[in-house]
């Protein structure tokens, strides 16, 4: 009989995810379920889900494990003081939660009572509670056991978690061994996201002050931005003025309130990379050349994953899918099972790992929203010729992709030969003029628009690097090149997914183009859809006029169905 494994990560960016017999089957954010963005508490509803799909009750799970080891507030009454939401890093509140993780950090005494603490918390919830995983630690093993690497240093880097906001492990034999780490009050997140809050950007959307970086100039607020954030003498740990002196009133807050948004991103990206590279290049100074893995917020910035590949002494890089809080839970498990002897590193075979949709589940849904569609014989063709009519498509296919991007079963396709996509597209969708569009393209057709792509070739299949794009990539497809020249590809194979592959080859053969925009299936301040009916909802808001839900081809009121 199989056994099953539980893992939860019940803070911001709640998730779940279940192992089979040792192998994970089912990953997801509670986002994608409750559609509000970075859902945080009890992921009920994607344990609902998982339960589901796989006709498991609540007692038969063998064993559960849990992300967090210090973050016993959210199982408490005061759960309701915490910051959630869209929360401010300037407000008293989170910065009195941030000084209580750097007291954890500071007095390992208190931080042994507070895991005691969560502990027996979790323990009345799941009665079967084998595990409790410090936060870092789970990021690390996250990274590590999905890379395929057989040794490599792990680092990770956030807002905070566990006291922490970066840690550097040295990996091998299935074990992450923690050699240092920097506190939570300093910290690389902390210090990114509060530019992004003077900017007036989400901190949890921070990705948006890297893509406003391209259209502005470094130089112009990169010593008021070097005062924000540092890296200490000794490459160890990052130095950062203390919580009382950052107000945005003082300086240098008030000073780069007053300057240009584009300049201001454009230092903060500048003084994150340089900070961070120098915390990596210090890694590898003590361990040597290595593969390095990478997990944890600050890592979503594809930027800064594509200059750490240039560091000396980085052999290969790689990042997990679900580089933020959403990748805790299978980070967890994943320690867990390598304590017991059960994991092993491996290449991860693809993610999508959420819930799927029958095709008269579809067919219900599209009914009761008022679409009108009908089955196709050919989807994938029928969607080839209509992105070749120069038509937005959108996708809702399998099974839902693991992590915070789209990579096709959730997407928005277009065609990337229209240089000025990205400015309609994104107003039609209501979303961030200055933001980017992500291509996907053939793999055997990569190298010629991206260089190679030996030593970072994973990252590539998960859209979580930037790179710079050839002459041809350009030329061809201007509308998924940035500003600066780069694009976060996605890199499809057609054994990650055959139907999403097989459209792409079909557009190649009708265009000679083997790339498309991809971008994610949703609206502004909409978390990526998850079931047919957040679909039916979202294609009609954004005024897109095909469909492509499984075998049904939709369209929208007023259009006609092709010929």
């Amino acid at each position: 009989m199989a056994t099953h494994l539980l893992a939860v990560h019940q803070d911001t960016n709640a998730n779940a995810a279940l192992f089979e017999d040792g192998k994970l089957i089912f990953a997801a954010a509670e986002e994608r379920f409750t559609r509000v963005r970075f859902a945080g508490g009890r992921p009920a509803r994607t344990i609902r889900a998982l339960a589901e799909r796989y006709s498991l009750g609540s007692g038969d799970f063998d064993e559960v494990v849990a992300g967090n080891r210090y973050h016993f507030l959210p199982e408490t009454p005061l759960a309701a003081l915490l910051p959630r939401g869209e929360y401010d890093f300037f407000s008293p509140t989170y910065k009195a939660y941030l000084e209580l993780h750097e007291a954890l950090w500071r007095a390992p005494e208190l931080g042994s009572l507070a895991a005691g603490v969560h502990r027996a918390l979790l323990r009345r919830r799941y009665p079967a509670l084998a595990h409790v995983a410090d936060h870092h630690t789970a990021h690390a093993y996250s990274a590590y056991l999905t890379s395929g690497f057989d040794e490599a240093v792990a680092i990770t880097a956030d807002g905070f978690g566990d006291g922490a906001s970066a840690k550097v492990f040295r990996c091998r034999g299935a074990r992450c061994e923690l050699l240092y780490g920097s506190s939570a009050t300093r910290s690389p997140g902390l210090f990114y996201g509060e530019i992004a809050r003077l900017l007036g950007i989400n901190v949890a959307l921070a990705g948006k002050v890297t893509g406003l970086a391209a259209h502005g100039d470094a130089r112009k607020a990169y010593g008021l931005v070097s005062q924000l954030f540092a890296l200490a003498p000794d490459g160890r740990s990052f130095e950062a003025p203390p919580l009382r002196a950052r107000r945005r009133n003082r300086s240098p807050y008030a000073e780069l309130a007053t300057m240009d948004k584009a300049d201001v991103a454009a230092a903060a990206q500048r003084r994150l990379e340089d900070v961070l590279l120098g915390f990596v290049a210090r890694a590898l100074e003590e361990v040597g050349p290595s593969d390095v893995v990478l997990a944890g917020g600050t890592f979503g910035n594809v930027r800064l994953n594509q200059k750490i590949l240039d560091v000396p002494g980085v052999r290969r890089v790689f990042v997990h899918p679900a580089m933020n809080d959403q990748g805790i839970a299978v980070g967890a498990a994943l320690e867990h099972l390598a304590l017991t002897g059960r994991a092993r590193p491996a290449r991860l075979d693809h993610v999508y790992l959420g819930p799927d949709f029958s095709e008269d589940e579809c067919a219900r849904a599209l009914t009761s929203a008022g679409l009108r569609f009908r089955e196709e014989r050919d989807i994938e063709r029928t969607a080839a010729e209509l992105l070749t009519a120069g038509h937005v498509v959108a996708r809702f296919a399998g099974r839902m992709e693991y992590g915070p991007r789209a990579l096709g079963n959730r997407s928005l396709l277009y065609r990337s030969d229209e240089p000025g996509a990205n400015d309609w597209l994104n107003r039609k969708l209501r979303r961030t003029e200055y933001m980017p569009f992500a291509p996907v393209t053939l793999a055997e057709h990569a190298e010629a628009r991206y260089g190679s792509l030996e030593r970072c070739a994973d990252c590539t299949r998960f859209m979580t690097i930037a790179l710079p794009c050839t002459d041809t990539m350009r030329r061809e497809s201007p509308g998924a090149v940035h500003v600066d020249g780069t694009a976060r590809p996605q890199v499809v194979h057609e054994e990650d997914n055959p139907s999403y592959y097989r459209l792409l080859r079909l557009f190649h053969e009708r265009t000679g183009n083997p790339s498309l925009i991809n971008t994610s299936f949703n609206m502004h301040e909409e978390p990526i859809v998850c079931t047919p009916d957040d679909a039916c909802r979202a294609f009609l808001a954004a005024g897109l006029p095909y469909l492509a839900m499984e075998r049904f081809l939709v369209v929208a009121p007023g259009v006609r169905f092709p010929d």
